[in-house]
């Protein structure tokens, strides 16, 4: 790997789209969070890569923004995914300084190679707020997340899962 010299050195290697797998699994133990959020950004990053980036802990707003880059890229595995849903579930309850882990629970709700069982377990945890289970039926695009928030112990979030699953029903 080339030595960089500063943050921006790493992060615009990180970024560039000539990157290969090798030198982003290299970026990858970067000391700076944001590179390692570039790297699971990155089209060229290698699933095994995607899931040792998973934080052990999702607290601050660099690990909530690392999650949703996890959760959102195609290529990360299901166990990486299955382990971001476990540790997703303490800031998915509206709270202040939680909105990038919001965001990443979203997009690991609507990702279509998230297991089922791990979302159902996420959307019945008792630490998930209604709002995030009400925006998730609206983004998800997935049939079965639907099915299952037709159910909610909330009538605005059985609403919203209905109106959208009419709304895939038209579509189709």
């Amino acid at each position: 790997m080339p030595r960089y010299r500063t943050p921006k050195e790493y992060l615009d290697a990180a970024r560039s789209p000539e990157t290969s797998s090798e030198e982003l699994r290299a970026l990858a133990g970067s000391p700076y969070d944001f590179v390692a959020t570039a790297v699971a950004q990155h089209p060229n990053t290698e699933p095994d890569v995607l899931a040792a980036l998973v934080p052990v802990t999702i607290t601050s707003w660099n690990e909530q923004a690392l999650a949703a880059a996890i959760a959102h890229h195609p290529r990360t595995p299901v166990e990486a995914l299955e382990m971001l849903a476990e540790r997703l579930a303490p800031v998915l309850d509206n709270g202040r300084g939680h909105h990038m882990g919001f965001k990443a629970g979203v997009l690991l709700c609507c990702n279509p190679t998230t297991p089922f069982q791990a979302i159902a377990t996420l959307l019945y945890s008792a630490r998930v707020a209604m709002q995030f289970r009400k925006v998730v039926a609206r983004e998800t695009r997935r049939r079965d997340v639907l099915n299952l928030l037709l159910n909610d112990s909330s009538e605005t979030v059985r609403q919203q899962a209905q109106k959208s699953i009419e709304a895939l029903t038209q579509a189709s």
